[in-house]
């Protein structure tokens, strides 16, 4: 890594939140919600490549990572948005750049169309109002099927099935060390609540649609919406869609990456966020 982060903590919205802290203070806030399943650590490659321009915040939303469970399973998109607005406001963040991905993504769009003076512009990775059921179905599959493992490696050979775009000796030497703990039993168990793989967590697919349409609807910061080419979750006409849901919203397709894009390829998915920025003039060319 080119840039260690810091490891830090705070409260907001009752919880105790971990993130990591990449930057200068004085540098512009950028702040990155990670996908389900996943932890603040899913974005270290891009994030530190950002450090030099921006002043980078991943936190580990409710119910993954080092951060608190919610005591009696409220992982309502209404209560993640909140941990978003108190999360940056405990950090002492005004307003920001947004980045989301998956399940951050959602996040990041509701959030952003109920604060819009504090989002300065809006990146959302491989999400949309309209969500693939098979691709959905293929990732829930994967978490509620796979949840204890006898050691990493044995983790990194099934994450590696399920995914491989990615190395697998990076897949062990990252993934599993940060989305991993392991039990008294000596096994290994993912770093999130149980909850997130039940498929009672959806909802009805038709009502969530509606709202993140909605809440798309309002939003009128510069927005990038960044598409993996091989994604089975988010489809060429939900981005059709998306766009048509927010007028003036530009829109990356990245190669060798599916919904995990930039995981699958850094270097795109960088390259992607980057010249937007550049045309907003955030970054130098």
């Amino acid at each position: 890594m080119p840039q260690s982060p810091t490891s830090k903590y705070v409260q907001a919205n009752g919880l105790q939140f971990h993130y990591l802290d990449w930057g200068s203070v004085d540098s512009p806030p950028l702040v990155l919600l990670h996908g389900v399943g996943q932890t603040c650590h899913t974005w270290d490659m891009f994030a530190a490549a950002m450090a030099s321009h921006f002043h980078v915040m991943a936190f580990d939303q409710r119910g993954h990572g080092d951060s608190d469970w919610s005591a009696d399973r409220d992982y309502a998109r209404a209560s993640m948005v909140k941990d978003v607005s108190e999360f940056t406001k405990a950090v002492g963040l005004d307003s920001f750049y947004l980045i989301g991905m998956s399940m951050g993504g959602m996040n990041s769009m509701m959030f952003t169309s109920q604060n819009l003076p504090r989002v300065r512009s809006l990146v959302v990775v491989d999400i949309g109002p309209r969500v693939e059921r098979t691709g959905s179905s293929h990732i829930r599959d994967f978490m509620s099927g796979n949840r204890e493992f006898n050691d990493l490696d044995e983790a990194a050979a099934v994450i590696h099935k399920f995914n491989p775009r990615r190395p697998l000796e990076a897949i062990r030497k990252y993934t599993c060390v940060y989305n991993l703990k392991q039990l008294p039993t000596g096994k290994w168990t993912w770093k999130y609540d149980s909850y997130f793989a039940s498929a009672q967590r959806l909802g009805d697919p038709k009502v969530m649609h509606d709202q993140l349409a909605a809440a798309a609807q309002l939003i009128s910061c510069p927005t990038l919406l960044v598409r993996g080419a091989q994604s089975d979750v988010f489809s060429l006409e939900g981005a059709k869609e998306f766009q048509q849901l927010i007028p003036g919203s530009a829109f990356e397709l990245v190669a060798g990456a599916g919904h995990s894009v930039m995981g699958d390829n850094p270097a795109g998915f960088e390259a992607a966020v980057r010249g937007f920025y550049v045309k907003q003039g955030v970054l130098a060319q």
